[in-house]
């Protein structure tokens, strides 16, 4: 059974290196933003996990930047 995993992020080389260890293909990978704030992506990412069932939460890695936006992603494991 597959699982979808969503998370937020700063750096989208961070999020490829993951999805790349984790021996998936990009096709599958659905990206969303830029967002405002750190907040408005949280929220997003809340909003998806009460639609979706049984999904996985990937934390946000390394420290935050004030002037780079936030994106989600998410993808089938």
């Amino acid at each position: 059974m597959m699982t979808i995993m969503i998370g937020i992020h700063q750096k989208q080389d961070k999020v490829d290196r993951l999805y790349e260890n984790m021996g998936l293909h990009a096709a599958s990978l659905a990206a969303i933003g830029p967002f405002s704030s750190k907040q408005e992506a949280l929220q997003w990412q809340r909003d998806m996990q009460a639609k979706i069932q049984d999904c996985g939460i990937i934390e946000p890695a390394g420290h935050d930047a004030e002037d780079v936006p936030w994106y989600g992603f998410s993808f089938e494991k």
